[in-house]
């Protein structure tokens, strides 16, 4: 027990946890290759890629495959621009999964050093790194074609300056920190809500400082709003309005009320979409893909109003997305990857039971990483209680900083859908207060076993 404190005391030991997530990273990535090489992508992944591509060959930011192309309205630019980048660099899909592996070690360290700023303790930040290094949606993401390891990675950078200001009042990391919330926006909009939460703890910090607050809000939303502007002044452009995307609006119909449509008229969740698609294109006064914009505000408020008329069946729902987003384990991405439903993309069934497909067209070592998942979430949860208690005796501020944010995504995510996907953007943050639980209890165990030794 003493040796394995002091291994995860000393500062080498995060190098090792940064290999072990490498390596385990890139074993997935060769059990791909040799099984499925078509694996790294899934439905949405080729959306991202033919955007990459019209960017490289066509110089416009469009989904389409033929000409004319159509500016798209859906995706935001980080992302696609990341697929250009790897393009440019070496072999088709190879460069974009290998690039992401490294984005996704990259994560672990920055989850490191977060937690070692937070509690000058680095043996919570080795913990945390592990936590990170060995979660399996985050390992199985970083080997898809999808968002999730890059908004990862810009997400716990932009809280590493951000954090990093709070306990320094340097102005550099503020600048920092504005910078990369304009990129995590721009990689999924989801985020787009980073910049008043941060600026509300500015405003507490400041709050008996008028002067001071203004010059450091100015500073923060300045460089926010510098990286986000050109992509606003494109959409003015091309579609008359200022807008990150109208994905959330589409979501809103598609999801949230395609389910209670759903349930209501007893129809499957793709009838539901379909026939509440159809039903507001033609009712919409306009040209939808023209107006992109007055379609999207359209569709939200006849969403918003299936929604109203169902509560409890929103309720409902929104109580199974929240807790499938803390507790659901990854499975149905291991067995695209590696070729168990069919060689290439090939998807599984709709709205399947975990359960009832677990023993079906996957490995035995399918069965087993879906049961480690349930076992280190279990472990996870039940050491962020006491991660809190930890944290509290140092600092509030931050219990809130990280609590509210891990909320905050959890009830911004999709009914009917909502999987382990989603939780790895916050799923470092997690780890971190997961990482104080765990070195409260040892702390506690090592305690009570000296004072019970015999003299």
């Amino acid at each position: 027990m003493i040796a394995i404190k002091n291994c995860l005391q000393s500062r080498s030991s995060i190098l090792f946890i940064l290999i072990l997530a490498l390596l385990l990273r890139i074993l997935l990535f060769i059990g791909i290759l040799f099984n499925n090489p078509e694996g790294i992508y899934v439905y949405d992944s080729y959306g991202y890629w033919q955007i990459a591509y019209n960017i490289v060959h066509h110089f416009s930011f469009s989904q389409s495959y033929s000409l004319p192309l159509e500016s798209d309205y859906y995706r935001t630019p980080v992302y696609p621009l990341f697929i250009a980048l790897a393009e440019s660099i070496g072999p088709e899909g190879f460069t974009i999964i290998l690039l992401q592996i490294i984005t996704s070690v990259a994560t672990c360290y920055f989850t490191y050093r977060i937690a070692v700023e937070l509690t000058q303790n680095i043996f919570i930040g080795n913990i945390a790194a592990f936590i990170v290094a060995i979660d399996m949606p985050s390992i199985t993401l970083a080997n898809l074609v999808l968002t999730e390891t890059l908004f990862s990675f810009l997400l716990i950078v932009c809280f590493y300056f951000f954090i990093n200001y709070l306990k320094e009042h340097k102005r550099s990391h503020l600048m920092y920190a504005g910078v990369f919330t304009g990129m995590v926006i721009l990689c999924r909009p989801i985020a787009f809500f980073i910049p008043f939460l941060f600026s509300g703890f500015i405003i507490f910090k400041y709050r008996k400082n008028i002067s001071v607050l203004f010059k450091q809000l100015v500073l923060f939303c300045g460089f926010t709003l510098l990286i986000v502007s050109p992509w606003l002044i494109r959409n003015k452009i091309v579609y008359d309005h200022f807008f990150l995307s109208v994905i959330r609006e589409h979501n809103i119909l598609n999801y949230k009320a395609a389910a209670i449509y759903a349930e209501r008229f007893n129809y499957s969740l793709a009838q539901a979409q379909s026939t509440l698609r159809w039903k507001t294109f033609r009712e919409f006064k306009g040209d939808a893909h023209k107006q992109p914009y007055e379609y999207g505000k359209y569709i939200e408020k006849e969403g918003t109003k299936i929604i109203l008329e169902y509560p409890g069946t929103f309720i409902k729902h929104h109580f199974i997305e929240i807790t499938n987003f803390f507790l659901r384990p990854t499975r149905s991405y291991i067995d695209i990857q590696l070729g168990h439903w069919g060689k290439g993309y090939d998807t599984i069934p709709k709205d399947y039971p975990v359960f009832k497909y677990l023993f079906e067209h996957n490995s035995r070592l399918t069965i087993v990483l879906v049961f480690f998942q349930l076992l280190v979430l279990f472990l996870v949860y039940l050491s962020c209680i006491t991660g809190i208690i930890y944290m509290k005796k140092r600092s509030l501020v931050y219990i809130f900083l990280l609590g509210l944010t891990i909320l905050i995504f959890a009830n911004f995510n999709l009914p009917a859908v909502t999987e382990s996907r989603f939780r790895v953007p916050v799923w470092p943050l997690i780890a971190i207060i997961s990482a104080c639980g765990i070195y409260y209890i040892w702390e506690r165990l090592t305690i009570k076993k000296k004072s019970s030794a015999p003299l």
